[in-house]
């Protein structure tokens, strides 16, 4: 849950403080998938997986994204990648969490997305796995996802409640999952939502975050497929 605060745009700041928390679902949605439930295909590719700064260069920049003001990325510090909250109410919920958050990656990034017409902002994690990890790991979040119905936990704040909401799959990638968290704010002054798309393509996996206050939230699908579109060209080059 550090790592979404971290993530957050300056002016989400104020929102998310009040909550600071990452989300789950039990949407089990997969496009295209690549192997049978408890198969593992086989990458693409035997070359080793793709280190931080490959990530980076390979991020969308600021020119590609008209949607934003800048869009910085960069690689999370120790500090950032250690936990500081208390596991939430649900362990299939806490396995999400930490799927959202890379544990296990070889190399991870994570890039901020700092919308014009939305002070809540966005954030994306990219993170590179050896051998047939990136698999492993979509379908720990799909089986997790399928048990996980709602999580109570404990943030900077106090504490919070989460309710799940399933979403449509987006048809990228060797496979993907949608979802939505929504939350409601203190005082009764409304909800926040979190739309969630986390994908896979080949070695590496793309975890996609939009926030709104009182108002669905959707992370642009272009941008979605611009990403995913770049990282799967990387791997099959």
């Amino acid at each position: 849950m550090a790592a979404l605060m971290r993530r957050m745009s300056a002016s989400a700041v104020m929102i998310a403080g009040m909550l600071g928390v990452a989300a789950c679902s039990t949407q089990q949605g997969v496009s295209r998938p690549s192997s049978s439930p408890g198969t593992e295909a086989p990458s693409r590719t035997s070359r080793p997986p793709l280190t931080a700064g490959q990530l980076k260069a390979l991020a969308l920049q600021d020119s590609e994204v008209p949607q934003a003001y800048d869009v910085p990325v960069q690689e999370p510090s120790p500090e950032e990648r250690r936990k500081t909250s208390p596991p939430v109410s649900d362990a299939s919920c806490q396995r999400v969490l930490d799927i959202l958050e890379a544990e296990g990656a070889s190399a991870v990034v994570f890039q901020i997305y700092n919308w014009r017409e939305n002070i809540y902002g966005g954030d994306s994690t990219l993170a590179s796995y050896e051998g047939t990890k990136a698999q492993k790991a979509f379908r720990r979040l799909q089986e997790a996802l399928a048990d996980c119905r709602s999580f109570s936990g404990v943030s900077v704040a106090g504490k919070y409640k989460a309710k799940i909401t399933t979403d449509k799959v987006p048809d990228v990638g060797d496979e993907a999952l949608s979802f939505h968290v929504v939350i409601p704010l203190p005082d009764g002054e409304g909800v926040r939502d979190e739309h969630h798309v986390f994908v896979r393509t080949d070695d590496v996996t793309a975890s996609f975050t939009d926030t709104n206050v009182g108002m669905p939230a959707r992370f642009p699908l272009g941008l979605v497929n611009k990403q995913v579109e770049r990282l799967n060209s990387a791997r099959r080059s």
